[in-house]
């Protein structure tokens, strides 16, 4: 069977940390990180699709 050379967990260390201050900043930053938009107007929002009811 192949030895691993009995890994401490290191790698799991190092990746926990880096994903906990990728978390930190995203927190800190009030979350606008990924797209969140805020909306100042009617402008913003975009534009509806209205029907005719054939009426």
């Amino acid at each position: 069977m192949a030895d691993n050379n009995g890994t401490n967990g290191a790698f799991g260390v190092i990746l926990g940390g880096v994903l906990a201050a990728a978390a930190a900043l995203f927190i800190l930053s009030g979350g606008e990180w990924g797209g969140k938009k805020t909306v100042q107007g009617d402008a913003d929002m975009p534009p509806i699709a209205l029907h005719d009811s054939g009426r």
